[in-house]
């Protein structure tokens, strides 16, 4: 067993409205050895003055790596000249920074063929940056559930494609430990980290961008979704996604030592090694 088990990203959506600098600066402070990003903080980053080269050069004075670039939504087929634009950002952000992976969705529904083929192509062009790309369902999206995720990864075809299991998503969606057993195990590449409201709110949307807990917290279950992951075998990176309109308006570094303290206490409490 190594240690990537207990390594943990601070994913784009939490602290995500702090300027670039910080949220580097808060996430190491915590303890975080990986950094998400979104196109929209990059873009926010470059107005700021920001370059590429500086941002890399940040990132290695502070022993941080940017592990994952977000999101990816026009390669479904239904997105416009915003979304189209979005994808190619993301993949320069690939190519830059070399991150593990690149999150994808579609949040409109379209025909299971075009997403197989969409979720190929953008595969092939990630692969170029050596990035895998992992595709994420959302009870309220265009790929709802971890079966209809993992039908559009196999359909695919390629190697670097796969899933990420986000906490919420999970509990929210009706998962089920058993609905694991036709997805191999190496096939999920990343595990986020979150609790939800013990009684949902009407809009799942809405919930899931703005009412998020902190890990361990709510009703998700999450320690018993990290116990069923390991025990098919999920040997994946953990990435703490905790999207709170409340944490929102911490400072930002009390609200990442919080969200590193949760996940590691769930990561326990379920056994992990680390």
């Amino acid at each position: 067993m190594t240690n990537v088990s207990r390594e943990l990203t601070l994913s784009a959506q939490t602290l995500r409205a702090v300027p670039f600098g910080n949220r580097v600066g808060a996430a190491v402070e915590a303890g975080f050895t990986g950094l998400g990003l979104s196109v929209e903080q990059y873009r926010d980053a470059l107005e700021a003055g920001w370059t590429d080269r500086r941002m890399l050069s940040l990132l290695d004075e502070r022993g941080l790596r940017l592990t994952e670039i977000e999101l990816l939504t026009a390669w479904g087929g239904a997105g416009g000249r915003a979304e189209t634009e979005n994808d190619e950002t993301a993949l320069h952000l690939a190519r830059v920074f070399r991150p593990q992976r690149l999150h994808a969705t579609v949040f409109d529904h379209r025909p299971a063929e075009a997403l197989t083929k969409g979720f190929a192509g953008l595969c092939e062009a990630a692969a170029s940056a050596g990035a895998r790309v992992a595709l994420e369902f959302l009870p309220y999206a265009g790929v709802r559930t971890l079966g209809e995720a993992w039908r559009i990864v196999e359909g695919a075809g390629e190697p670097n494609g796969g899933l990420l299991v986000d906490g919420w998503h999970w509990a929210r969606s009706g998962a089920r430990p058993e609905d694991l057993a036709d997805v191999p195990a190496e096939r999920i590449i990343a595990v986020q980290l979150a609790d939800a409201l013990r009684t949902p709110l009407r809009d799942p949307r809405y919930e899931a961008r703005h009412h998020r807990l902190l890990p361990g917290e709510g009703g998700a279950h999450v320690t018993a979704m990290l116990r069923a992951l390991w025990a098919h075998g999920v040997r994946a990176p953990f990435t703490a996604e905790v999207v709170s309109d409340m944490l929102d308006v911490q400072d930002p570094r009390l609200t990442a030592r919080q969200v590193h303290r949760s996940c590691m206490g769930v990561l326990e409490a379920a056994g992990i090694p680390g």
